[in-house]
């Protein structure tokens, strides 16, 4: 079991939110579950870290000032498209349950939301969904 582990890369995961406290406690929840999280304090700021390495899921708030969670995601999607990388797994976070908005990230191929607050236990499915178990 041990020797499997060694060999086990910790999967990266590039989390981009407006709000201080939800970045930490999504930082720390990540990293506590396994993860090796990046966080971001807005869109550019994201797509700064994303030019720099390789991620194996993003998630994103969709109510941000400046660059919002939609113009986050197709960026990710045009980026990857641009350096002829796969697209990276996406996850929507956020507080509002906006039809509109979710028809457009799924248009965008994004199946996945989980709406703030959240109980950890739904997050690590969801997670596990996109990712895989740990």
């Amino acid at each position: 079991m041990a020797e499997e582990q060694v060999h086990h890369r910790k999967k990266k995961i590039l989390a981009v939110d407006d709000d201080g406290l939800v970045r930490k406690s999504i930082g720390i929840f990540l990293k506590d579950a396994g993860y090796e999280p990046t966080v971001a304090a807005s869109g550019p700021e994201a797509l700064r870290f994303l030019a720099e390495r390789h991620y194996d899921l993003v998630i994103t708030d969709i109510r941000m000032p400046g660059m919002d969670g939609l113009q986050v995601i197709q960026a990710v999607r045009d980026y990857c498209q641009q350096m002829k990388k796969p697209s990276i797994p996406m996850i929507v976070l956020t507080a509002y349950n906006d039809e509109p908005v979710r028809l457009s990230t799924e248009k965008m191929g994004v199946r996945e939301f989980v709406f703030k607050p959240f109980k950890l236990e739904d997050f690590v499915k969801v997670l596990e969904r996109q990712l895989g178990p740990r």
